[in-house]
């Protein structure tokens, strides 16, 4: 099955609780994108973190604490592994970086999560088409890993990843549009 995630970049620990307020209340999971400030207040939601820091082992573990159920990280080592006995760890990949820099490291974490923009930390930039061959290349390689596929989705282009084999499709600014030509139909 396929999972539609709404993707939040919260300002404050407020703005967190209003964007994950408004989601409709048949959304049960978001993707909490995690830069260098500690943003966080209690939510309703099952989430996953996206650890989009310069050292992630430092915090993965706080967020462990305060309930994710998956972590994604740029980069694995042992202390990242071990997060592997509270949730599911992903590995993220951006879409310039070759993907034999990162197989080593892809039997230790439970999926990957392809960045299908060219700059990451900030919602609205534009889809890489790209993806598609890399989502290819990482089905030959690695069939038994789910890809979560983030960045630059929207009506135009989330049916075709989909059929592309992306499992999970993080959506930030067009997650609306998609959620209401799902719930249309």
């Amino acid at each position: 099955m396929n999972e539609i995630i709404p993707a939040i970049l919260p300002k404050d620990a407020g703005d967190l609780v209003t964007k994950t307020d408004v989601l409709p209340l048949e959304i049960p999971f978001i993707h909490l994108d995690v830069l260098e400030e500690d943003i966080w207040a209690d939510i309703s939601k099952s989430f996953e973190a996206h650890l989009m820091v310069e050292s992630p082992e430092k915090i993965a573990g706080k967020w462990l604490e305060r309930g994710a159920k998956r972590i994604i990280v740029h980069k694995v080592d042992e202390s990242i592994i071990k997060c592997r006995d509270g949730a599911e760890v992903g590995l993220g990949v951006e879409i310039d970086k070759p993907l034999e820099k990162f197989s080593p490291f892809l039997d230790f974490v439970d999926f990957i999560h392809l960045m299908s923009i060219e700059e990451i930390g900030e919602q609205g930039h534009p889809f890489d088409e790209r993806i598609f061959a890399r989502i290819k290349e990482v089905k030959e390689k690695f069939p038994q890993l789910p890809i979560s596929v983030d960045g630059g989705i929207n009506l135009n282009n989330y049916k075709r990843l989909q059929e592309a084999g992306a499992t999970r499709l993080i959506v930030g600014s067009h997650f609306k549009e998609i959620w209401n030509s799902l719930t249309r139909s």
